[in-house]
């Protein structure tokens, strides 16, 4: 969206009821003022705004509410999560002191999880068109809901032809573990997402094999921030980010449907 003072990008999702600005330049008053009138044409309970350092009074001055942090997102500074309710619900969590302690058992445990050696009749790979019947099986039948219609072949094709890498672990020809990586090439950043694995292949500790690889990956292609938003109830998600180094940045409220509800998202950061 272009205006006279200004230039933003921001993405409308109606599934998880949201509006999202994305990266602006200009004049950030004028900015909030029109994407405020933007929003008020949804019947959305949520506006959420990635934020410069230097806009951060701003913002609070704005009725925003910080949440969260990435840390060298745009070209090296950080970038903040801003967060407004416009409905009393969406703002209340009633789990929030349970993720808190998730949180603590995470960073005050030294118990490394050991990995089961895989067999050799393990492959893994990077994702292709020939993978996307695959990987779409696999999140269908892994979520009952999710923020995204990973389920449906064409949207996948359609992240994948946008530049976000799948990696996935083969078992008998069937995909029973994927990760993935949303690459912002502007920014050299990305988001680790969509991780998944058959429930009867959760015991060998393939996403965190995956997600040590799609580093590798990354890397290459000259990807150095990276970042997640996982779900604040699962211990296991977050503490495998916690075991990869990973530094927990704060957490965003009832940020969107996966799983089986709304739910709270941790973020996690790691430059490399």
């Amino acid at each position: 969206m272009v205006k006279d003072d200004c230039t933003y990008t921001y993405t409308v999702d109606d599934f998880n009821k949201r509006m999202r600005v994305d990266d602006y330049y200009g004049n950030i008053n004028s900015i909030i003022k029109h994407i405020t009138e933007q929003f008020h044409r949804y019947q959305f309970e949520k506006l959420i705004f990635k934020a410069r350092l230097e806009d951060f009074d701003v913002m609070l001055a704005h009725g925003f509410i910080f949440e969260a942090k990435v840390d060298k997102y745009f070209f090296g500074s950080d970038m903040y999560f801003f967060c407004k309710y416009y409905n009393s619900e969406r703002r209340r969590s009633d789990v929030w002191a349970e993720e808190d302690e998730i949180i603590h058992t995470i960073y005050s445990s030294s118990i490394k999880k050991k990995t089961t050696p895989l067999s050799s009749d393990y492959t893994l790979q990077v994702c292709d068109e020939k993978d996307i019947e695959g990987l779409a099986n696999l999140y269908a039948g892994v979520f009952k809901v999710y923020p995204v219609p990973l389920h449906d072949p064409k949207y996948v094709l359609k992240s994948m032809q946008a530049g976000t890498v799948f990696l996935a672990y083969m078992h008998q020809n069937t995909i029973v573990s994927a990760v993935s990586g949303e690459i912002n090439h502007h920014y050299h950043n990305a988001e680790i997402t969509d991780c998944a694995t058959v429930p009867e292949y959760r015991q060998f500790g393939l996403v965190q094999l995956l997600l040590a690889a799609l580093e590798k990956e990354l890397f290459n292609r000259k990807i150095f921030c990276l970042y997640t938003i996982a779900r604040a109830r699962s211990y296991g998600m977050n503490a495998a980010f916690h075991r990869l180094q990973y530094k927990y940045r704060g957490r965003l409220t009832n940020n969107c449907n996966i799983y089986e509800d709304i739910e709270d998202m941790n973020v996690w950061v790691k430059t490399i």
